[in-house]
């Protein structure tokens, strides 16, 4: 999606969801607005809502068979060293997954001091060697890979050539070589080796 493509977003940034029929190359995209970057199963129940509410109007032949192909946080501000200092503060404990920052007052109660601060420094120096990919979506992050990754993306394509990214995200998770760090400035893609 470019950025004229992109809607604007006075706040936060928003899930795209893009359902498909495998067998009959139909599509259903809905757009959930995000104040802050929550978790993909709160995207989905989110989806889930929004194919209820618009199931009147498509067809009923569509939902039998129809899968969800990709869940794409589309973030604010798409930023590479942000996104790696946002996941070296969530491996840190600085952040929180699905809230963003933590709230002011948490850092009241937490005392950080310089001993503190060198922790995430060490991770984002080691997340940042670590990088295999950056981008929007799970689409845009495997495709523009500087490196081979040994992702075999076409076993993934169904009968119209279109690739459900949600199942090879899902066998990315498993295989555990490789992280998916979604954040709310993009998607990392970190090499565990």
């Amino acid at each position: 999606m470019s950025a004229t493509d992109r809607p604007h977003f006075t706040t936060g940034g928003a899930w795209l969801a893009r359902v498909r029929n495998p067998a009959t190359a139909h599509e259903y995209r809905t757009l959930i607005p995000s104040r802050r970057l929550r978790t993909e199963r709160w995207a989905e129940a989110q989806t889930a809502l929004a194919a209820a509410r618009d199931t009147p109007r498509l067809d009923s032949s569509f939902w039998a068979g129809a899968e969800l192909y990709e869940l794409t946080y589309l973030p604010q501000l798409l930023h590479r060293e942000r996104a790696i200092a946002w996941a070296a503060l969530l491996e840190a404990g600085g952040v929180s997954p699905s809230l963003a920052w933590r709230p002011g007052i948490a850092a009241a109660w937490e005392r950080r001091g310089d001993r503190w601060r060198d922790h995430p420094d060490g991770i984002h120096r080691e997340m940042r060697e670590q990088v295999i990919g950056f981008g929007e979506s799970l689409a845009q992050v495997m495709t523009a890979a500087d490196q081979p990754h040994g992702v075999d993306i076409e076993a993934y394509r169904d009968g119209f050539d279109e690739v459900n990214w949600q199942d090879l995200g899902v066998d990315v998770h498993k295989a555990a070589m490789t992280t998916l760090i979604r954040t709310p400035y993009g998607l990392l893609w970190l090499d565990n080796g």
